[in-house]
């Protein structure tokens, strides 16, 4: 920066800011031209708005992000501010997350042939154990109906249901609702697999054609 550019910006600054801060901005500025080529200093504003010019960075206690410049005032780099670190750092955890399952998912399935039977092979396998739950509701509630038989012969001939009659009820209805259950968790993890393969799928086609592209534009 030149001394008629940094009196100009003085000049202008002093619309804005009082005569003792402008003057701080010429000295600082001037400090700037002084330095050494390889000198380096560091910008940055506090928590009520002050502007700090030093030679050193400012203390480990300040969460803000400050700025490295040149002698000629050009920011060099800006060192970003406690939660921007945060943020850094927990996107880069989320950018090698995805990297490793993008390197597992090429390195399980040699083609997506494979990932597609793979997919059909665990649905199938959801599949079998619906189809014994369902074959286990059918003989649940052919007890039902002949233990409500049983109660309504007694009923018809002036007999209380027997505690053991209302026992195995209990427990029938009870079983019946818990293979119900079990049955609607089963559907819901087949469509979780589905959804999961749909987009592992998708991702897999996406980086064998940005595989295929790289090496055609290699070679």
């Amino acid at each position: 920066m030149k001394k008629s550019e940094l009196h100009k910006f003085a000049g202008h600054s002093s619309h804005c800011l009082s005569r003792g801060v402008a003057a701080v901005i010429v000295v600082t500025g001037m400090a700037l031209l002084a330095s050494p080529a390889s000198a380096r200093w560091y910008k940055w504003v506090d928590e009520n708005g002050n502007i700090s010019y030093q030679d050193q960075p400012p203390p480990s206690s300040f969460e803000e992000s400050t700025q490295v410049l040149s002698q000629q005032g050009v920011t060099l780099e800006t060192i970003p501010g406690k939660e921007e670190q945060i943020e850094l750092a927990r996107l880069q955890r989320i950018e090698q997350e995805r990297k490793q399952r993008d390197d597992a998912l090429l390195r399980a399935f040699p083609n997506e042939y494979d990932l597609i039977d793979t997919r059909d092979k665990r649905v199938l396998h959801i599949d079998g154990a619906i189809a014994r739950m369902h074959d286990q509701m059918v003989i649940l509630n052919t007890r039902l109906i002949s233990i409500e038989d049983r109660v309504a012969q007694r009923i018809d001939r002036n007999l209380s249901p027997s505690d053991a009659l209302e026992s195995d009820r209990i427990a029938v209805l009870r079983s019946i609702d818990s293979t119900d259950a079990l049955i609607s968790s089963k559907l819901r993890e087949r469509r979780q697999i589905i959804a999961q393969f749909d987009r592992d799928l998708l991702r897999y086609r996406e980086l064998r054609h940005s595989n295929t592209a790289t090496a055609t534009y290699s070679d």
